[in-house]
């Protein structure tokens, strides 16, 4: 029988079996695909290093910070904006990153107005010296009908509320933008250094694959889990293979639109099923797209879009860029057609030659269901105090769920070092 058996080996999944290791106990990691990493997926595309996945990290950040340091990883800031475009009804309008700033922060402000008395523990949401409630009640687009803002502000604000939601705002909820904002300092330009100004230079894998060192322990791969069943003392999963594997204790790190492919024997608690009915509402699109055009980097959003934020990732010695895109759906953006990709990227920044581009569909991915956790209204008020309480033997371990940065890195290895150090003071209590 094994110690701890951790299934998922993304940042949440390895985290929990370092946490196990320095316990002084054994983990095995099950993993479902062919390699590590979950929403993390560092890969190679021409010679250029990229992310297919979550690839955004700030100092903003505690828990993946220390980890960047302790890999000695190098954090790459994105070019500066060099042009700036936001749409409005139908007409493109241009100019610079600072004369869209005094436009969209309007917007921004409004929308999180009075932040840090709501959220004056953003790391701790369920506080009572919080006043959540009400927003938490609220899709992004019931929170934007609240506002009294200009055409211009408005537009940019839904674009950039889309990118932040991956998904559709009518179902989003609006009690998201109000924690980006809170954890980043209650600013605009905290928020978005804190969330698309960093990059790691030698790649997300570059911070995971030393935590999975520490934990040093076997991991299989191409491994799907079926089941989970309780019995006394210990814990038995059967892969998809029909392997039976046993252990005092299991962390379960799945994403919160994946769980319910797992059975769970007895069942998980009303809530934990309640709240994996509800799901998240990140569905969205990353795309990147190689371009030809003028020099410098590029930024643009474009409300009601299949992609509706674009900006420059890396400028190369040719000229050419590396452009990402964030959408509302996978399954809306068709990016292996050039000629499509062209006709919605000139409606957002014109003047800009597609040569190519690459794209993962995390919506259309089995293992994942969906990007970065976008909780729909009521998460907090009935569901996120459960998702963190163990199941006998059993604790569940996503960013999707933790207390901070949820739907980020830094999420994942906050709640998987929580579920490691639960599972290995457990795994061999009577």
């Amino acid at each position: 029988m094994h110690d701890v058996i951790v299934i998922g080996a993304g940042f949440a999944g390895c985290s929990a079996a370092r946490e196990v290791r320095r316990a002084g106990l054994e983990p095995l990691v099950l993993e479902a695909r062919d390699r590590i990493g979950g929403r993390t997926w560092t890969a190679d595309w021409n010679g250029q290093r990229y992310e297919r996945g979550g690839n955004f990290f700030h100092w903003f950040q505690p828990h993946i910070w220390v980890e960047i340091e302790a890999a000695d990883a190098t954090p790459l800031a994105i070019p500066e904006i060099k042009r700036a475009f936001w749409t409005v009804g139908d007409e493109i309008h241009e100019g610079t990153w600072q004369e869209r700033e005094e436009i969209g922060g309007r917007g921004w402000v409004l929308f999180n107005e009075h932040s840090e008395e709501l959220l004056s523990l953003p790391h701790s949401p369920l506080s009572p010296t919080n006043d959540i409630a009400r927003l938490d009640q609220l899709t992004i687009q019931e929170r934007l009908d609240e506002l009294e803002l200009a055409d211009d502000e408005r537009a940019i604000l839904i674009a950039e509320l889309e990118g932040m939601a991956s998904g559709m705002i009518d179902d989003a909820g609006a009690l998201t933008g109000l924690r980006w904002h809170a954890l980043s300092g209650h600013t605009l330009s905290g928020t978005q250094a804190a969330t698309g100004l960093f990059t790691i230079a030698e790649g997300t894998l570059s911070v995971l694959q030393p935590i999975l060192d520490a934990a040093a322990c076997e991991v299989r791969l191409n491994t799907p889990v079926a089941s989970v069943q309780q019995d006394g003392d210990h814990v038995t999963v059967t892969t998809r293979d029909g392997e039976t594997l046993t252990a005092g204790a299991v962390v379960v790190t799945v994403p919160l639109n994946v769980l319910g492919d797992i059975a769970f024997d007895p069942p998980l608690s009303p809530a934990k099923q309640g709240a994996i009915a509800l799901g998240q509402a990140g569905l969205g699109s990353k795309m990147m797209i190689r371009v030809k055009g003028p020099e410098g980097g590029v930024w643009g959003v474009h409300p009601d879009h299949p992609f509706s934020y674009v900006a420059t990732l890396f400028e190369h010695d040719n000229g050419e860029q590396t452009l990402v895109t964030f959408g509302r759906k996978g399954s809306e953006t068709h990016w292996e057609d050039l000629a499509w990709v062209q006709h919605e990227l000139d409606r957002i920044i014109p003047g800009y030659t597609v040569l190519d581009t690459r794209m993962h569909d995390w919506e259309a991915d089995e293992f994942s269901q969906g990007t970065w956790a976008i909780h729909r209204p009521g998460w907090y008020t009935h569901y996120h105090a459960d998702m963190q309480l163990p199941e006998g033997r059993v604790i569940l371990s996503n960013s999707d769920w933790a207390n901070g940065w949820s739907g980020f890195v830094d999420g994942a290895v906050e709640s998987g070092k929580r579920g490691g150090r639960w599972a290995a003071a457990h795994a061999t209590s009577a």
